[in-house]
């Protein structure tokens, strides 16, 4: 499996070992972070795979252009880009999509979008694109629910189910379960 050119935007926490993963099987992979020390340890875990890390804000916009347009520079075309940024950056994802499709109009490229929340409708509402040339995968994380008790994912079955996501052909992939909504921890 190759996976070309890939960007990771929130990587570092949670979905480390997804972004493991993807610097294993991808020809570059370009994890962006907000916390130095998560990258540095992300780095040294996943550094001889070819793994390269930066620190991004996600909330500003031009700086996250920037950075897209110098990895599509430097590293040719972008294959896929997997994301899991919070509400704090409401306009990095149609960036990110925006930018990416307009970089390399003519060539069809994958987004990975990672969501959780609490608010059910937050993850359920699909993520539109307005790009031709954009294949959207949504990756829905709820709680894992027994008819007794109930328990958040943990960062191995977010990671497994991002995989999951990036090898499979669904364009939306439910990580535990949404329902019932009201029991969640």
């Amino acid at each position: 499996m190759n996976l070309g050119h890939v960007l990771v935007f929130g990587g570092t926490g949670m979905l480390q070992e997804a972004t493991g993963w993807i610097a294993k099987y991808a020809e570059h992979t370009i994890a962006f972070g907000r916390n130095k020390q998560r990258l540095s340890r992300l780095q040294g875990e996943y550094g001889e795979h070819g793994l390269e890390v930066r620190a991004l804000d996600y909330t500003d916009n031009e700086r996250l252009k920037q950075e897209i347009s110098h990895s599509y520079v430097r590293h040719g075309s972008i294959n896929m880009v997997v994301a899991w940024i919070h509400g704090t950056a409401p306009r990095a994802i149609p960036t990110i999509m925006k930018q990416v499709s307009e970089l390399q109009e003519n060539k069809q490229w994958t987004f990975v979008i990672i969501k959780s929340s609490g608010n059910l409708d937050r993850i359920i509402t699909p993520v539109k694109s307005t790009e031709r040339n954009c294949i959207i995968k949504e990756v829905q994380l709820g709680f894992i629910y027994n008819e007794n008790t109930s328990r958040w994912l943990t960062h191995e079955e977010i990671s497994r189910g991002t995989i999951q996501a990036i090898k499979g052909n669904k364009n939306k992939t439910i990580v535990g379960t949404l329902t019932p909504w009201n029991q969640r921890p």
